[in-house]
């Protein structure tokens, strides 16, 4: 009986010292997405800002969300070029897979310390169907701070977009059409230049 106490005893203070860590909270572990805060836009305006914090942090993937992809059923993006521009590269429409080419290689251009600067102001808004769809008239400023002055691409390019915004596949807030309609320089001439 006495043998049968101590080594419940024992049991039981072995528990007690291996147990320690049972009650110690753990370090923190690092953010899965890097900590950037990505909002996934349940609302048309959740993607112009993130689009804006994508620019700002370089996130190529981040960016590219905004978009409809190529897969979703819900339709395919088009960028369609503002006809003022000059040297447009493509005859053909301009999708996700030109968008991707062209956000990847401007990221790749820029100096680590000096993030693009994107901001958008809103001057239309046209509602369709059953709050399914909506139109946004929106103006831009982009600033681009290239490493290299004497790079050939605008490095700050303003103008006015009318962008068609949709619930993607996801149930989630993407564009799927995005007009450039005026500027000099303009988002199109950027893109044509990266082309």
């Amino acid at each position: 009986m006495k043998a049968r106490r101590i080594t419940v005893w024992a049991l039981g203070v072995l528990l007690l010292v291996s147990g320690c860590d049972l009650f110690r909270t753990r370090p923190t572990e690092p953010p899965q997405d890097g900590g950037s805060p990505w909002i996934y836009p349940i609302q048309a305006d959740q993607v112009f800002a993130n689009m804006v914090q994508a620019m700002a942090e370089r996130n190529a993937d981040h960016y590219l969300r905004c978009f409809f992809a190529p897969d979703d059923p819900g339709g395919t993006y088009l960028f369609v070029p503002n006809p003022n521009t000059t040297g447009w590269p493509l005859s053909l429409p301009w999708g996700y897979a030109e968008e991707s080419q062209t956000i990847t290689y401007l990221f790749s251009l820029l100096p680590d310390k000096n993030p693009p600067f994107l901001t958008f102001q809103e001057e239309n808004r046209v509602v369709y169907g059953n709050n399914d769809s909506v139109r946004v008239r929106q103006a831009y400023n982009l600033v681009v701070p290239f490493d290299d002055p004497g790079q050939p691409l605008p490095s700050e390019v303003s103008g006015k977009s009318e962008f068609l915004l949709a619930q993607n596949g996801d149930g989630y807030w993407a564009i799927l059409r995005w007009e450039d309609v005026e500027g000099s320089p303009s988002w199109t001439d950027l893109k044509a230049g990266l082309y």
